[in-house]
């Protein structure tokens, strides 16, 4: 069994070979692939013979993200996997000649659809976790709960239901849960949410979150869109774009999509000068190829939606003035297409009778769910380190 789940996660040329072992590690914070590989004695020319937009998409690596390596029995690596997005990650791998290589792989994973019914004891996240073993179910309710309940009025025994989508890698969690459906009771009282068209409405169709975002250089031209995965048919390879890039002449003003506080301010890899906004609700935005910041730019600082923050440039690895803008939930890059807030479109859910049919399968389901009959198997941890 772990043979084959070694040919199918890892291309691995001596996988029937004894005392191999497979260990996990965190990617430390502040370290780039570069730093990376000197540190563990692999060729810096496996990042500098990497093409530009191959360059851009290694500064993606999230500090803390699920790693994996291939030990040989004499203690050397013997393989690399390192995620830069749900979709696709990067695989370090020695050839047949001994020597190391460097592509990128789509991550295998299986997702799954579940159901979990319970009542409040102490609190719903506490309750989430207890049943689950997931605490990212619990901060995913959070979000998505957390402006319109009033968790001071909920009662004992109030009803919490939800119908989720949860991705599987090398069989255990991967990513964070995304709740389709869900019914909270206050007091007794119902309240609903469903997730459609990218975006969370309540029962009567009006979007529930409480920040909308803006574009960050209207009237701009997007020039290429978010691709979490897409495969090269001349180059035979996988590449992926985690961003928006939108053209524009160098020093158009760049704006803040929504309010937040600044994380980060300065040079980022293939991404030139850099800055990051952290907002609500776990999002990030990061503005990349900028030619300088506006004045005052600090981390820590406070801005406001549509407040100018920086200024379109081409530095870092750019072929031309634009603006990369990335956009981030709980740290997996996501579309920004898909959540930008254009105000001729209103706040109230369009295709008004396709809504009310997604609404009315999902609450069967919620139905069906409640008592907790269908609740998944409780998420249990195992060691990081597995031999064969």
């Amino acid at each position: 069994m772990i043979k084959k789940f070694f040919i199918i996660f890892l291309v691995c040329v001596s996988v029937y070979a004894k005392n191999y072992s497979l260990q996990e590690f965190k990617w430390p914070s502040g370290i780039t692939l570069l730093d990376f590989l000197e540190s563990s004695n692999i060729p810096l020319s496996l990042y500098y013979n990497l093409e530009a937009e191959e360059k851009e998409l290694v500064t993606e690596i999230i500090a803390d993200s699920d790693c994996d390596m291939l030990i040989d029995e004499t203690g050397k690596v013997d393989q690399i996997l390192v995620p830069i997005s749900d979709e696709l990650q990067i695989h370090i791998y020695k050839d047949k000649e001994n020597k190391f290589k460097l592509t990128f792989t789509p991550i295998i994973y299986e997702e799954k659809t579940h159901s979990l019914g319970i009542n409040i004891e102490k609190s719903p996240y506490l309750d989430i976790s207890k049943a689950t073993g997931s605490s990212a179910l619990s901060n995913a309710f959070m979000v998505v709960f957390g402006k319109v309940v009033n968790f001071r009025k909920l009662q004992k025994g109030d009803a919490l239901v939800l119908h989720y989508t949860q991705k599987y890698r090398l069989g255990k969690p991967y990513g964070n849960p995304r709740i389709i459906s869900g019914m909270m009771e206050e007091n007794k009282k119902s309240y609903y949410m469903y997730y459609y068209d990218s975006k969370y409405y309540d029962e009567k169709g009006k979007m529930a979150e409480k920040f909308l975002f803006r574009l960050p250089v209207p009237g701009a031209r997007v020039s290429s869109k978010f691709s979490p995965k897409r495969y090269h048919p001349v180059l035979k390879r996988y590449r992926a774009h985690l961003g928006t890039d939108y053209a524009a002449p160098k020093g158009t003003p760049i704006k803040a999509v929504a309010d937040g506080k600044v994380v980060f301010v300065g040079k980022k890899g293939g991404y030139g000068n850099t800055i990051e906004i952290s907002h609500i609700n776990g999002y990030k935005s990061l503005y990349a190829h900028t030619s300088k910041f506006a004045k005052g730019m600090k981390v820590g600082r406070n801005v406001s939606q549509g407040q100018i923050i920086a200024y379109i440039g081409t530095t870092g690895l750019s072929t031309g003035p634009h603006l990369h803008l990335g956009l981030y939930k709980n740290n997996r890059a996501i579309d920004f297409e898909k959540v930008v807030y254009v105000e001729k479109d209103g706040e109230f859910v369009k295709e008004k009778a396709k809504f009310e049919k997604f609404k009315r399968v999902e609450n069967e389901k919620l139905q069906n769910a409640m008592g907790g009959y269908q609740n998944p198997p409780k998420i249990v941890t195992f060691d990081n380190f597995i031999k064969i």
